[in-house]
């Protein structure tokens, strides 16, 4: 999200853009009308994502519920059994940068699953999972983000606003963390779910390997790339996927994204595996496959309904994205 300042068209009208009436609309006009479409006069087709722009690779795999569950977990998708599934790990970066410190996404996208989907075709079988290396995101409501996005986007500038919002400008240091592989980090839902009725949950989706050492950026802008490809080409991998359940209205709230649930008070509870067998991600048309494919938290199925109105954002920007 740094670099969308530095990827819009300045030619184009700021007029859409107003975070104090309407910032959902406002982040649309600022993702999508300026930044996506600055880069489309620019030649690119397709136009980069707007955001997570750095694939580092696309991965198949099984998304299995574990079989073991009791029934007060067997809820909407975790009723089930196992998934296909497409995983892309990617970056928070403009492709032409390095790995080092940045922010590092996955995206699970599931086949076969639970229909009607309440954002997009009802019917639609696939299911989405959207997470970060970071527990908690750097803003705590769709209004934040649209006063954040504006400073970088429309005036060009963020100094101002971080200034003006510690929190926020302590977060997006935190973030700015090194790891040495795609596989050896902790990703987070930062924003909850529900999980059921009257239930909510945030999602983790655990390393599957120990993160070990490194020791400052390597030579390679890429290495991220190049340590999945090899890693994946000697053997299976396994990520423990696990909710953490809302126990706390005071201190869990749904609408301030910048808060933690603590584990301390809400330890976490494996409900499935992602397991990603050998493979060469390098294969032909792998790539061209998973980067063609769109991924929006609101994919789901009713008893899993994203909440507040970062998520809200989401669910209208990534579809105008897309």
């Amino acid at each position: 999200m740094k670099h969308l300042a530095t990827t819009s068209d300045p030619s184009r009208s700021k007029a859409g853009v107003d975070c104090g009436s309407d910032p959902i609309a406002s982040l649309a006009e600022m993702f999508v009308s300026m930044v996506q479409a600055g880069r489309i006069a620019k030649g690119q087709c397709p136009a980069l994502r707007p955001v997570f722009l750095k694939p580092h690779g696309i991965v198949h795999g099984v998304f299995r519920i574990r079989p073991e569950l009791p029934d007060d977990l067997r809820v909407g998708l975790f009723s089930g059994t196992e998934y296909p599934a497409w995983v892309r790990f990617s970056s928070d970066t403009l492709p032409t940068l390095n790995d080092y410190k940045t922010t590092v996404g996955i995206g699970l996208k599931l086949f076969h699953t639970p229909i009607p989907k309440v954002f997009g075709d009802p019917g639609d079988t696939t299911f989405d999972f959207i997470l970060q290396n970071f527990d908690v995101f750097f803003v705590d409501t769709a209004a934040d983000m649209c006063a954040f996005t504006k400073a970088g986007v429309v005036d060009g500038d963020y100094g101002p606003y971080l200034a003006a919002h510690p929190v926020t400008a302590r977060l997006l240091d935190e973030m700015a963390k090194p790891i040495n592989s795609v596989l050896a980090t902790d990703y987070w839902s930062c924003v909850p779910f529900a999980f059921g009725p009257g239930r909510y949950v945030k999602y983790k989706l655990a390393r599957a390997m120990d993160p070990g050492a490194i020791n400052g950026a390597p030579q390679d802008p890429s290495y991220l790339a190049a340590d999945l490809e090899k890693r994946l080409k000697t053997g299976e991998v396994r990520f423990p996927f696990s909710v953490q359940f809302r126990t706390d209205p005071a201190t869990m709230p749904l609408d301030q994204a910048t808060v933690r649930w603590e584990e301390s008070a809400s330890p976490v509870i494996q409900v499935a595996d992602l397991i990603l067998p050998q493979q060469d991600i390098a294969a032909r048309g792998q790539a061209n496959y998973g980067e063609n494919l769109s991924w929006n938290i609101w994919r789901v199925t009713a008893e899993h309904t994203p909440q507040g109105s970062i998520a809200e954002a989401r669910r209208t920007v990534y579809a105008a994205s897309a």
